[in-house]
């Protein structure tokens, strides 16, 4: 299946949620230095793929890079025939190469010749500081080799820190690590850069709770077996995070915290009015996970 388009309908509804700003205008300065570089050699039938975290795990603020590159290319008043990502899904082949979010030279070329291309961008992102600096390479599909490049440090405004998960208000972090976005379904990672620094050492990682339901609930973990660790309480559309947590896996309980005047039961977590699910979780070493809750 081969589909080139010269416009991304999906994409473009995606930027005009978010206006124009800082961030976006140097991620199309990136891809303008980008752009001049393949128009020396040639290379004007492309494809976006996700920029990855340094960790090559697909994030929000990834696929929104992603789209924000796709988009200047679709708009190059030098004509660039642009393949839409979004229809990789229906491409088996394709959708095998990619699946961990990185490529080595062979797959470029087979990548290359499923979808008609004659250049595949890649890319990847780190936080430094308070800005995100990007990386974007141009991987020419008959060689597999980088032939253009661009590296910019971007400064994280608001609408970076949104779809990073973090609040930049004051230097702090709030609810570090959480995709502060709505999620897809049940368990998702978040960014792994906002994991402390020790976590290697010490054998931990965060993992968050996302509230979708219309109750008010209280979260609480075991160690497996038993053994209490901690809780708290999630108002509606609120997401809180356990942070340090042992990189084991964890019994949850989820209840409806008991009303005055209400029947009491009382769990693993005390007492409640009604239980609202339980299961366990698994805690990674170094990674950030958000369970949504229904």
């Amino acid at each position: 299946m081969r589909i080139l388009l010269t416009s991304l309908l999906l994409i473009t509804i995606s930027i005009n949620s978010l206006s124009q700003n800082i961030f976006d205008s140097n991620l199309n300065l990136a891809s303008a230095d980008l752009e001049e570089k393949l128009i020396q050699i040639g290379k004007k039938r492309v494809v976006v793929l996700y920029i990855t975290d340094m960790n090559r795990d697909q994030t929000t603020i990834g696929k929104y890079i992603a789209n924000i590159i796709s988009f200047y290319f679709v708009n190059s008043h030098n004509s660039f025939n642009v393949f839409n990502r979004e229809n990789l899904s229906g491409i088996t082949e394709a959708n095998k190469l990619i699946d961990e979010g990185y490529i080595d030279a062979s797959q470029v070329k087979e990548l290359g010749a499923i979808l008609a291309v004659e250049a595949i961008i890649i890319g990847d992102y780190t936080i430094v500081n308070n800005s995100l600096k990007v990386t974007i390479n141009a991987l020419d599909v008959n060689s597999g080799f980088v032939v253009a490049a661009s590296m910019k440090d971007i400064q994280i405004d608001d609408d970076a820190a949104y779809l990073l998960g973090i609040n930049i208000d004051n230097g702090d972090m709030v609810n570090r690590g959480f995709n502060n976005q709505p999620l897809n379904s049940g368990e998702d990672y978040n960014n792994p850069e906002t994991v402390n620094d020790d976590c290697k050492e010490k054998g931990t990682g965060d993992y968050c709770f996302a509230n979708y339901s219309t109750k008010a609930l209280k979260v609480s973990v075991f160690r497996s077996g038993g053994g209490y660790i901690n809780s708290l309480t999630l108002e509606p559309k609120q997401t809180q995070c356990f942070y340090d947590l042992k990189a084991l896996t964890l019994d949850y309980e989820i209840v409806v915290p008991a009303v005055a005047g209400q029947t009491y039961y009382f769990g693993k977590s005390g007492a409640f009015k009604s239980i609202f699910s339980s299961g366990q979780i698994k805690v990674e070493q170094c990674k950030s996970k958000t369970l949504e809750i229904k």
